[in-house]
Order: structure tokens, then sequence, then C-alpha cells
């Protein structure tokens, strides 16, 4: 992955395996340290928008659609 920002990281080829894996390691520091917040967003035409998304840390969000527009649901 190539670090664009300090903390933001990309990978526009990463595949469902690679992603998956990434994931449980983040799952797993989190649990160990969690403070801040970790968000993961790809491609997926099977969800909302054509976006996967998934956070640890608060607030969890969600994407909803209101009206043809989609919006970031922040859950409380």
């Amino acid at each position: 992955m190539l670090e664009i920002a300090p903390t933001v990281y990309i990978s526009p080829r990463m595949n469902s395996g690679v992603r998956s894996r990434a994931w449980e390691t983040l799952e797993s520091w989190f649990s160990a340290e969690p403070q801040g917040s970790v968000v993961m967003v790809w491609r997926d035409m099977n969800e909302t928008g054509g976006v996967g998304i998934k956070t640890l840390g608060e607030p969890p969000r969600e994407l909803v659609e209101v009206d043809g527009l989609w919006l970031v649901k922040r859950m409380l």
C-alpha cells in the first residue's frame, strides 16, 4: 500500500482476500489499543453506492440513501 498522507494508505488493486486479512490485523491492533478510528473503503458494486465501508472506533458510520442521494449516517 502507498502512504499518500500521514496515516492515509491506498491500494487500488487490493483483492478481497488481502483486504480481509488486513482488516483482521487492524481489528486485533485496535482491540489491544482502542484509540482513534480506522476507516476502510473499497469499490463493491453489491453495496450501497458501489462502495464498501468498514469502520473501527468512534463514531461508526453507514451509507444510507435519502431521496436518491447517498449520505453517511453516524451511528450513535
